[in-house]
């Protein structure tokens, strides 16, 4: 006659489980939900540089070469308004809020960089 085994999993099964669950919460506690330390925002231009917190709200005119281009920091992203440059390609980077981005318009000469701590990434870009 065969015996079904009732209770497959012993008692150091239950606490491997149980640590690889804590582990496995622990690190997407740490990825998914920490902040970074303060930001700085850099902007460098022609004849201008400047840092600025990256969590108060202003407008920033940057002259350069071709003319002015408008750097705004809001609710801790940053971006590039306006531009006198032909392509637009610093508009069109969109909002950066993570320490180590960057925006750059090369025909104007402007430079916008977020530093600060850097959060930890995984081998999948958020």
């Amino acid at each position: 006659m065969l015996k079904l085994k009732r209770n497959i999993l012993k008692t150091g099964d239950y606490i491997l489980i149980l640590t690889v669950l804590c582990l496995i919460a622990f690190l997407f506690s740490r990825f998914y939900f920490s902040k970074s330390g303060a930001r700085q925002v850099n902007i460098t231009g022609n004849s201008f540089q400047g840092s600025f917190p990256g969590d108060e709200n202003r407008v920033i005119d940057v002259e350069g070469p071709l003319g002015v281009t408008r750097v705004i920091i809001e609710d801790g992203e940053v971006w590039v308004e306006e531009s006198p440059c032909r392509e637009k390609i610093c508009i069109k980077m969109g909002k950066i809020k993570r320490a180590g981005e960057q925006i750059v318009c090369v025909p104007n000469r402007v430079i916008v960089e977020i530093e600060g701590e850097r959060e930890a990434v995984d081998g999948i870009t958020r």
